[in-house]
């Protein structure tokens, strides 16, 4: 055999030994590194408004009904109790942050969310 015919059968030898000591381990085959998968489903109302964070629209303060409005301009037609789950995940992950806190300083009667 060849230098390179070895090599390749030797690392076939090694890869077969893997598997089995993943096997005798109970471990799961790891899957090679490739593009993450987002957290969230794609066309969901999370996606939209992790868009929007992304497009910089969180930078300051907004309340659910503006955050409704800046929906609506995008064409997607959502009701306040649409967004109370998918707000409450995003602020969980850390993305968004409620408060009370306008952007001028002063207190505001209801929760708005902004950029973390």
């Amino acid at each position: 055999m060849t230098g390179r015919k070895e090599l390749n059968k030797i690392l076939r030898i090694l890869e077969n030994h893997e598997q089995r000591i993943r096997s005798l381990e109970g471990k799961k085959e790891t899957k090679p590194m490739g593009k993450a998968k987002p957290w969230y489903k794609p066309g969901s109302t999370i996606e939209k408004i992790v868009l929007l964070i992304g497009g910089g629209f969180f930078n300051i303060p907004h309340g659910i009904s503006e955050i409704i409005s800046e929906l609506k301009t995008k064409d997607y037609h959502l009701e306040a109790a649409d967004l109370t789950l998918p707000l409450r995940k995003i602020v969980r992950k850390g993305l968004l942050e409620r408060t009370k806190k306008r952007s001028d300083g002063s207190t505001s009667k209801i929760w708005l969310y902004v950029k973390a």
